[in-house]
């Protein structure tokens, strides 16, 4: 590598040695630079007098410069050490007397040559000063003199009686009291002790460091400890000494997962999700799909009707009886500023975006002025209704004591424009309960869930962390949560087995018999885990990422899309996406009539909605009846 040596001992000299390695000896750097030296100034130099200067280290003899980290095209800032000989001899000469005012004195100037190069470059002023430090005293007057003429401030021209924050006081600018007066050891700047925003009554005796300069010690790391927050800015806010729990910082968390079951848009019933399901925040119902927006109250556009809806008490007018409730329509509130706030409304409602989802939801015409009524309202579309914890405060018969919990499908009966407490227009909307499941808060409602084993899903999200603060994945949290049961000597988590129906059709899928094998030995502790493993892992596309559409079974194991395998055997040939096995049989056939129906039975079983699109119109109970009775 290439090194630039600075030299800086009477003349200013920049020269380049070539071939250096890291892992040479310092004294063999000397030998070289003196080389180049002598041939850029055409004098010699000796070796052992020249001195190196790296990042404010001396490198010293007997180590590398692999030690001192140098590095390609580095700067070697470079002084001549003086002779020891010079050195007696301007000592000698400095010891002479001196007149001062027609008075014979002796003044003695001691003038220390520094033989170490670390006292040398502490002494310079940016790297080019002498190499000599001269101390004088005064005998008479016991003081340091420093002619004007030597140090002049470009600022005030070193009057006495001039303030300046350059040569004097940086708070007052005044020049006196020079026995209490310090210098900065990082800025140079100078401060009387009286003036400090803490006045000193004795100088101290270690390195002193102004406000500017001075670092909080609490702020750095030393070690192995760790950064002390207890004095921080956070620290001093209002929130620090609050002690209601906010959510655990799971407001604005980012989903880990998202339902792949049914589409974002699905109308209807989310298959493995049953009535009485609790969540415990309102991410953890985002990512299950039964009400997407981990925020708003609900799930529309002002093109599609309304999949879904939240109630949590957000308006004065909202009635809940239950089977039938009034839900208020969204808007009306100025959300700027602090949101926390009382919310007053302030102007009126409109029928647009998620409130027109909700008119679009009911089976009549959308009116934007006075709103309308269903002639059959069990044909309007049906809609999810979760209740979150926070209608307890209007509402608590009805709502859940904790977490977002799902009741049903509902369905509009009617929705109309009308004056709210506020004085301004809101839209109201009638909802009426259509679910053949039992409602929750009746008896037969929490039979029913205790009969599925339905828990809380979430709990586990604030116990089951990484070392990292990151949310751990399902499978693990899962197994935390199980793992803790345990040890708390708790009941048994609820394990989902299969209907026989479903297991029926598992046992004539021969072309899957490892997949379902495996299935059998993983535990689910609820149908919709159950869904989740299947249609968001073991039935996932190589190719496409999706939910396997028209399956076609290999004969290695492997479901793959018929479209994406036609795909794949065009440009690749013969051979499986997933293992590269040979699938030499699949090659001439119409892959068409290679579809899986055993594969596509289970699947319609377990998610009604599955192939909608391009499922011929066959009875549905024909079908698993056809597959007993030919076993294909």
């Amino acid at each position: 590598m290439r090194l630039r040596i600075i030299f800086c001992s009477g003349e200013h000299v920049q020269v380049h040695i070539n071939d250096v390695n890291r892992r040479e000896k310092i004294e063999d750097v000397r030998v070289k630079a003196a080389h180049a030296l002598e041939a850029e100034c055409g004098r010699p130099f000796d070796p052992d007098r020249l001195s190196f200067i790296f990042s404010g280290k001396q490198l010293a003899n007997g180590m590398e410069l692999f030690h001192y980290d140098v590095r390609h095209d580095d700067s070697l800032l470079t002084y001549l050490r003086p002779d020891a000989s010079e050195l007696t001899a301007k000592t000698n000469s400095r010891m002479t007397p001196k007149k001062v005012n027609g008075n014979a004195t002796m003044s003695t100037t001691l003038e220390m040559e520094s033989t170490s190069v670390s006292d040398a470059a502490s002494s310079t002023v940016g790297g080019e000063g002498a190499m000599r430090m001269d101390m004088s005293a005064d005998n008479e007057a016991g003081k340091k003199e420093v002619p004007h003429e030597d140090i002049k401030c470009g600022h005030c021209d070193n009057l006495p009686k001039s303030e300046c924050r350059h040569c004097g006081c940086y708070y007052c600018g005044l020049k006196d009291d020079e026995e209490h007066t310090l210098a900065c050891d990082e800025c140079g700047s100078f401060f009387h002790m009286r003036c400090l925003p803490e006045p000193l009554s004795k100088v101290p005796e270690d390195d002193w460091y102004c406000e500017l300069c001075k670092n909080d010690p609490s702020a750095v790391i030393m070690g192995e400890k760790k950064l002390d927050l207890s004095k921080g800015r956070k620290a001093k806010m209002p929130s620090a000494n609050q002690k209601k729990n906010w959510g655990g910082g799971m407001a604005c968390v980012g989903t880990t997962k998202t339902c792949t079951i049914v589409p974002k848009d699905h109308i209807g019933p989310i298959p493995g999700v049953h009535v009485g399901q609790v969540w415990r925040y309102r991410i953890n119902v985002s990512e299950s799909g039964i009400h997407r927006p981990p925020v708003g109250g609900i799930a529309g556009s002002s093109t599609k009707a309304a999949a879904s809806i939240v109630l949590a008490g957000g308006y004065p007018e909202d009635t809940d009886n239950g089977d039938e409730f009034i839900y208020t329509g969204s808007g009306g509130y100025d959300l700027s500023g602090n949101k926390r706030m009382g919310r007053v409304q302030t102007f009126d409602q409109e029928l647009t975006r998620q409130n027109r989802s909700l008119a679009l939801a009911c089976s009549t015409p959308v009116d934007e002025k006075i709103g309308g009524e269903a002639k059959d309202w069990k044909q309007s579309s049906p809609i999810r209704v979760c209740r979150s914890y926070k209608l307890s405060k209007q509402h608590p018969r009805f709502a859940p004591r904790e977490g977002v919990r799902y009741d049903g499908m509902y369905r509009i009966v009617k929705y109309w424009k009308e004056r709210g407490v506020s004085g301004f227009y809101v839209w109201r909307y009638l909802f009426r309960r259509d679910d053949p499941e039992p409602s929750p808060w009746t008896e037969e409602g929490r039979i029913h869930i205790a009969r599925l084993g339905l828990r809380m899903i979430g709990d586990e999200t604030n116990l089951s962390r990484n070392k990292d603060g990151k949310r751990k994945r399902d499978g693990e949290a899962a197994s935390a949560t199980a793992n803790e049961s345990r040890k708390k000597g708790g009941i048994p988590a609820h394990i989902y087995k299969p209907t026989l129906e479903l297991t029926e059709l598992i046992r004539l899928d021969k072309a899957n018999v490892r997949l379902w094998e495996n299935m059998n030995e993983l535990q689910f502790e609820s149908e919709s885990a159950y869904l989740e493993s299947l249609s968001g892992q073991m039935l996932v596309c190589p190719i496409c990422q999706e939910l396997v559409q028209h399956p076609c079974t290999t004969s290695c194991g492997h479901n793959i899309c018929c479209g994406c395998l036609r795909s794949s055997m065009k440009n690749y040939g013969a051979m499986c996406p997933i293992c590269r096995g040979g699938i030499s049989d699949m090659k001439d056939v119409d892959l068409k009539t290679t579809v899986n129906q055993n594969l596509v039975n289970i699947l319609r079983a377990l998610i009604p909605s599955y192939g909608k699109d391009w499922i011929s119109a066959t009875p549905p109970v024909a079908r698993p009846q056809r597959a007993r009775r030919s076993g294909k």
